[in-house]
């Protein structure tokens, strides 16, 4: 072998040695382990509307290092529409999908943000909106620093597993739908929605009997509304409340100790016969669940002076297992 041919071939071995060199760090370069991630809405209701019409643009995710994942929601049907949800459509334990098993880093996360398309008097159809009874219709926003037509909900803090990735979005609607005086749209606050992961929380169901709702609505007749109506309704408190108080607002973006941490509405199931309501995507814990029939007189931004609750009772929601409670006129 000539001397040219011996160089040439140490060459090629010291490239080879050196791409297997770099090959080997990169296989060294620890890979963050993925999970599947899958997303929906539902909503806790509030009288007096026919829909709650949210278009949702995309989701974005924040790592706790700063990496941000964005997602659009588009429409099956044709993808270059946002998604648009009636809230009212999904309400209890019943979810609509806003992403289904999308590919994330597994860890901890700083927040979770849904973009809103705000409602435009310009185009109602294509935007946030609510439709009352009467079926006239005002814009409905989220309001955030700018003004570029889209809302903000941010949700903090929340870790993904390897397994288990199902969360939802849970609006409720008496806590966070405001109507401004002296305006033309509907607020939506961020201060009525929380994130819950499915496999992490519970239900909570069950019944009034008709005697106690007749017996609420003779202690408040003061309070009925003015066609004789009233707002019936289960409100759920932290166990170490001691004076448990409606919904009212004192920190724009935070729900007071003493104000409820759900509610739901109990209604009239004409297949049974009886009074039911569901408050859905409870974290096991104490606490106190009230029922009221006062809720119509419920300003989700002050304190309502006429407000009561009826009758109050502890409860204990255990991890695995769903909550059924009866409210009766013997407790």
């Amino acid at each position: 072998m000539n001397f040219k041919s011996t160089m040439l071939s140490s060459a090629i071995l010291l490239a080879l040695v050196g791409c297997g060199s770099d090959n080997d760090k990169n296989d060294n370069i620890a890979q963050p382990q993925m999970a599947k991630f899958t997303l929906g809405v539902s909503d806790a209701p509030v009288t007096g509307l026919k829909a709650v019409n949210v278009v949702f643009d995309s989701i974005t995710l924040r790592t706790q290092g700063g990496e941000e994942f964005t997602f659009e929601t588009r429409e099956d049907d044709d993808e270059t529409k946002p998604e648009m949800v009636n809230l009212l459509d999904y309400t209890g334990d019943d979810v609509f999908a806003l992403l289904e098993d999308e590919e994330v880093p597994t860890g901890e996360y700083q927040w979770i943000r849904a973009d809103v398309i705000n409602g435009d008097t310009n185009d109602l159809t294509m935007t946030s909106h609510v439709v009352y009874e009467d079926d006239s219709i005002e814009p409905l926003i989220v309001k955030r620093k700018g003004n570029d037509g889209v809302g903000e909900i941010q949700l903090d803090g929340f870790t993904l597993n390897q397994a288990g990735n199902e969360f939802v979005i849970e609006f409720d609607l008496k806590k966070s739908l405001v109507d401004p005086q002296n305006s033309s749209e509907i607020v939506l606050k961020p201060r009525g929605v929380r994130l819950e992961n499915l496999a992490e929380s519970q239900d909570i169901e069950g019944t009034v009997s008709d005697v106690l709702i007749a017996n609420c609505e003779t202690d408040n007749i003061a309070i009925a509304a003015e066609d004789g109506s009233f707002g019936h309704a289960v409100y759920l408190y932290s166990s170490d409340v001691e004076t448990p108080m409606d919904n009212y607002e004192v920190n724009e973006n935070e729900t007071p100790a003493d104000a409820p941490l759900a509610t739901a509405n109990v209604v009239f199931d004409s297949e049974d016969n009886q009074y039911e309501f569901e408050l859905a995507f409870i974290q096991p814990g104490d606490y106190q669940l009230a029922y009221t029939c006062a809720a119509h007189i419920d300003d989700a931004e002050a304190e309502d002076q006429a407000f009561t609750l009826h009758q109050i009772k502890p409860v204990t929601v255990t991890s695995g297992e769903d909550l059924t409670v009866s409210f009766t006129l013997s407790e």
